[in-house]
């Protein structure tokens, strides 16, 4: 996979910010993560929405297990 398939290709883009940040209210509404919306810059030049600082759901292993990152900053 190329830089540029990893980043923007397979992600929603939104025209503008207002519209990224209602997508991004309207699925934490609903019990979803927290997004914010970011510029992409490099590629696209939309909007896509990703994971608010601390709110990132990888998986991280521990001794006990596989753990969320998610679950350790809250």
């Amino acid at each position: 996979m190329t830089e540029y398939e990893i980043s923007c290709l397979g992600k929603t883009r939104f025209l503008t910010r207002r519209a990224a940040k209602h997508r991004a209210n309207a699925i934490r509404r609903t019990g979803g993560p927290a997004f914010r919306a970011y510029h992409c810059t490099n590629y696209c030049g939309l909007w896509h929405l990703g994971h608010r600082p601390g709110h990132a759901t990888y998986i991280r292993m521990t001794p006990n297990g596989p753990i969320h990152i998610q679950e350790l900053t809250q």
